[in-house]
């Protein structure tokens, strides 16, 4: 897997891997989400396939593939 980041980079940040609705890998630094939401019948800011919308303190959000749960499973499996 090449995100162009140095593996040093990645492993003193511990980045989560996500993925875009188009298949891109998304490195994600887990101190910068800010909130987890699933889609919804009156969410209308996701578009399938995404399962989940991540929201960053930089205020962008993503829409990837991971479902909420599974990203939760992620950040608490990243050390502290």
């Amino acid at each position: 897997m090449d995100l162009g980041v140095s593996p040093w980079v990645i492993a003193a940040l511990q980045l989560i891997i996500v993925h875009r609705t188009d298949g891109a890998q998304l490195a994600v630094n887990p101190a910068q989400i800010t909130a987890l939401h699933p889609p919804t019948a009156e969410n209308k800011l996701l578009v399938r396939p995404a399962q989940c919308a991540i929201w960053l303190s930089s205020g962008k959000l993503l829409a990837v593939v991971e479902t909420c749960d599974q990203i939760k499973a992620m950040l608490e499996a990243v050390p502290p």
